[in-house]
């Protein structure tokens, strides 16, 4: 996968809610793949999961790892057109493509 495309659409775990804020304003995707060890996607952060989490009273500087999405959406084959029928039914801008161990090997964006 194409190294610019995988640092606008991903964060690692350790980073702050500010570092997913600003990434996300810049990739225009209301959201992040969030990345663990080895880079392995271990979650999704959204506008809607920072704002959830900083009304229950967490800080800027709180963990990704501790407010991330554990449930989340992805594809074991690039298919576009059940990419299509998942944006369709769900709130989503960005499904990544995962291999055997769980790292990204495309993502698709809904627009």
């Amino acid at each position: 996968m194409d190294k610019d495309k995988m640092l606008k659409y991903t964060i690692k775990e350790d980073l702050s809610i500010l570092d997913a804020m600003s990434l996300i304003e810049e990739n225009e995707h209301r959201s992040l793949i969030v990345l663990g060890e080895d880079d392995v996607a271990v979650g999704t952060i959204s506008d809607g999961d920072i704002r959830k989490a900083l009304l229950r009273g967490e800080l800027l500087s709180t963990k990704i790892r501790d407010v991330m999405n554990l449930n989340f959406i992805f594809l074991k084959k690039a298919d576009i057109d059940e990419a299509k029928k998942i944006f369709d039914k769900n709130r989503i801008f960005l499904l990544p493509v995962l291999d055997d161990e769980n790292r990204i090997v495309d993502l698709i964006e809904s627009y």
